[in-house]
């Protein structure tokens, strides 16, 4: 028996169209990767702050014989939090209106703790 004898194929490839990228369009996506990178690192600080302030709050919360100079400490913190958060709307990493909400959801919940141990009270809602 002989071996059977098979002719090689060749394959060739060939690109339907060139992978290479316009000058103008090489430098958008460099810089559009710049500012993602720039825009993820800003949103990340915002959520960090929130987190400590929210967890700070809870702590609190969850504390019976808790003072109101506590609060004085989560006040720091949370100025803190708006000042980056406000940085991020100005450069516009946030929308402001994510920005406001942000900032109201942290005024709620430490208004919300201070209601919780009774020192604030708030004002009867005036009825015209």
């Amino acid at each position: 028996m002989s071996p059977v004898v098979r002719p090689t194929r060749h394959s060739i490839v060939c690109e339907a169209a060139p992978n290479k990228k316009a000058n103008s369009a090489a430098k958008r996506a460099r810089q559009a990767e710049k500012r993602r990178v720039y825009n993820k690192a800003r949103k990340s600080e915002v959520k960090t702050r929130m987190k400590k302030v929210l967890e700070a709050l809870d702590v609190l919360r969850k504390k019976s014989d808790a003072q109101p100079e506590e609060v004085l400490a989560i006040e720091q913190l949370i100025a803190e939090a708006y000042s980056i958060i406000d940085k991020a709307v100005k450069v516009g990493t946030l929308h402001r209106n994510t920005g406001a909400r942000r900032k109201s959801r942290l005024a709620r919940r430490k208004k919300a703790v201070e209601i919780h141990h009774g020192w604030y009270t708030p004002s009867p809602a005036l009825t015209a």
